[in-house]
């Protein structure tokens, strides 16, 4: 039955130092969330958070006009050990894109890589932009830890420089269409799911699915008998991996 005691904290991440006793100050678009949007006083408690001291409660001791300065109470959370699942994906038009960013932070991915490939249109992404999507939706899920967002990069300039250890399971849709050997998920390793690649609109084209499978650490997954959205791809795959051999597994 669903406890409709449970009220929702606010959390916000902070990069500096957190310590108890030690007061941190909030500025800019914090201050204006916690008083303008959320109607936040004095003395009222939050949560703060980074992933490296971990979350803490603390409370609102003093408002100025652009400030505000929060004294750390207690600790509530150390910094927990994550699935180290990195995204590899080729941007689409910005709100797919940025909707990508906020459910791969939520399902738990440590790093994301935007890659170009021969039928991606899009060019130009605001890192900035999707660095603060991952922050916010590492808030709004109770992350610890903000997954890194890298820059755009070629495909095949990321691959040739690419740890083998790592293992790439790339979505490909015509894996159905040609009788390839499917993958037996059931009998993966633990640490198999090394990264995820998923491919712009339209797909990879032949030449680029003839080079990735030419990659040993590189392997081909069919997320099933529909052709998917680049963004609904994101979701199912990093689900999958979470189910088999991340924190849903865990929790089952």
């Amino acid at each position: 039955m669903l406890d409709l005691s449970y009220k929702a904290k606010i959390r916000l991440y902070f990069p500096g130092e957190l310590s108890l006793k030690n007061p941190v100050k909030l500025e800019n678009k914090q201050v204006h969330y916690l008083i303008n949007v959320m109607r936040k006083k004095k003395d009222d408690s939050i949560l703060v958070f980074n992933n490296v001291n971990g979350e803490f409660l603390a409370k609102i001791s003093k408002i100025y006009k652009n400030t505000i300065i929060i004294d750390i109470i207690k600790k509530t959370r150390k910094v927990e050990i994550e699935n180290d699942i990195w995204l590899l994906f080729a941007p689409v038009k910005k709100t797919p894109t940025e909707y990508i960013v906020q459910k791969a932070t939520e399902l738990g991915i440590s790093k994301i890589l935007p890659v170009f490939t021969e039928r991606t249109i899009t060019k130009n992404l605001n890192l900035k932009r999707m660095q603060n999507i991952a922050i916010e939706s590492s808030e709004q899920s109770e992350r610890i830890t903000i997954p890194e967002i890298c820059a755009l990069k070629k495909l095949k300039d990321l691959i040739e420089h690419w740890d083998n250890e790592r293992i790439i399971f790339f979505c490909d849709e015509t894996i159905r269409k040609n009788n390839a050997v499917k993958l037996d998920f059931q009998n993966l390793s633990s640490k198999s799911f090394g990264a995820i690649l998923i491919g712009p609109e339209g797909g990879f084209t032949t030449k680029e699915i003839n080079y990735l499978r030419e990659k040993k650490f590189i392997i081909p997954i069919d997320l099933g008998p529909r052709i998917l959205r680049s963004d609904t791809a994101v979701i199912a795959s990093i689900s999958l991996c979470n189910y088999l051999n991340g924190d849903i597994k865990n929790y089952s």
